[in-house]
């Protein structure tokens, strides 16, 4: 296979459509991961995964596409996708849209649609579309937002071989979740003290069992938000060669268990790639800046990659040295009750080296070996409880991860 990645009409036109069937105006396309990976620590990445045995629902997913045309200008597109978990697929519609097609360049969509702002958001999740097991985290986990109910125009520019795309959007998003850094979370005592400070009148012992129940340092807690009116912009500038593009949204951020209500965020993204002859390179950065205490959920944080490849006949070798670092954020986010909270920017530095093998049209086999490191004294992504002797591990401590898994689409 030449390229990697040439689907930026992925969205549009279907996932790769090496095997669709026709059912009078209907197309049913699809995709597939099976992941395994070991770390070599007890300490996991904040969302459980990668503890010291081997895992094989990590990255496994799948997800089925169909796309509809109701006459020459309407279609309708709806995607099912599942993620693995320790029990079972649990299969949801991931997003589903109609589109106007008012004439070549333009057309608008309707519904739930994928959030772009970052070079792969169209097909995040399809596996075989990109060189790695996963998007670097450092930059792909700073928006925990995939998809929002609203509407976009896809105004789109065609001279030579290139194409310019101009993509305005709003809309709002709920039941969003966030994983809450843990250097926000407190132990049980601290948790304890200020149950006692907002019941004056509550024992110690019911302040104890309070605090027992709610999340504590170590625990993976999980923020739930909503944001409203969300509006922003992605311009993409592409050719067979490369594709440039970059973003800016801005949202109200709503988080009751937080006391956050309609708080400003602000995101901004660069980023390019070049696939030419047998070099391939990605590379992105972004800036997230937020207000209030929402930020003790989404500190101010900033990120980076550069991913460098090179094609060898099916084999690609690729190298990605990413991070995510502090944002010159407050030290502190001052709570109605509680008073001064400090404040927690996830910085973390990691390299990848990776392989990914052709097995042919629509099939690909990958095997990585990743090296997080977090800043020294902070646990960057990492779960790291210190109450916690068993984990005998310093946090800024670096771990190695090591992923396998075979792609394909359908």
């Amino acid at each position: 296979m030449k390229r990697v990645v040439s689907l930026s009409g992925l969205v549009l036109a279907g996932l790769m459509p090496l095997a669709a069937q026709a059912l009078d105006n209907v197309a049913i396309n699809g995709f597939l991961t099976a992941g395994a990976t070991y770390g070599d620590s007890e300490v996991p990445l904040q969302d459980g995964s990668f503890g010291n045995e081997v895992s094989f629902t990590t990255d496994s997913r799948i997800g089925i596409q169909l796309l509809a045309d109701v006459n020459s200008n309407v279609s309708v597109t709806s995607q099912l996708f599942a993620r693995a978990d320790e029990e079972a697929y649990n299969m949801s519609a991931d997003w589903a849209f109609v589109t106007y097609k008012v004439n070549d360049p333009l057309s608008f969509r309707m519904g739930k649609i994928k959030l772009t702002t970052f070079l792969i958001s169209d097909y995040y999740d399809v596996g075989y579309a990109y060189p790695w097991i996963r998007p670097p985290m450092e930059v792909y986990s700073s928006n925990p937002i995939e998809t929002i109910s609203g509407a976009d125009i896809l105004y789109r520019l065609n001279f030579g071989d290139n194409q310019l795309l101009i993509q305005p959007y709003f809309g709002d998003s709920h039941g969003e979740e966030a994983l809450q850094p843990q250097e926000t979370l407190y132990d049980h005592a601290t948790q304890s003290g200020f149950i006692q400070m907002l019941y004056p009148g509550i024992s110690p012992g019911a302040a104890d069992a309070m605090a027992d129940s709610m999340p504590l340092k170590g625990d993976i807690n999980f923020v739930e938000f909503e944001v409203h009116k969300m509006r922003g912009i992605n311009i993409a500038l592409s050719s067979n060669i490369f594709t440039v593009r970059a973003g800016y949204l801005k949202t109200l951020v709503s988080a009751e268990s937080f006391g956050v209500e309609d708080e400003e965020a602000e995101f901004a993204s660069v980023g390019f790639t070049v696939d030419w002859k047998n070099v391939v390179i990605y590379s992105e950065y972004f800036e997230r800046d937020i207000t209030g205490l929402a930020q003790l959920a989404f500190p101010d944080q900033k990120g980076s990659y550069v991913t460098l490849g090179y094609r060898t006949g099916r084999l690609l070798t690729h190298v990605t040295q990413a991070k995510t670092e502090d944002n010159d954020s407050p030290a502190t986010a001052t709570h109605p009750i509680f008073g001064p909270l400090p404040l927690a920017p996830l910085e973390q530095e990691s390299t990848t080296v990776g392989f990914r093998y052709e097995l042919g049209a629509g099939a690909a086999m990958k095997f990585e070996v990743q090296n997080i490191k977090p800043k020294e004294g902070t646990r960057g992504l990492l779960l790291y409880n210190p109450n916690d002797p068993s984990t005998n591990k310093d946090p800024s401590d670096s771990i190695n991860i090591y992923s396998f898994a075979i792609d394909v689409v359908f």
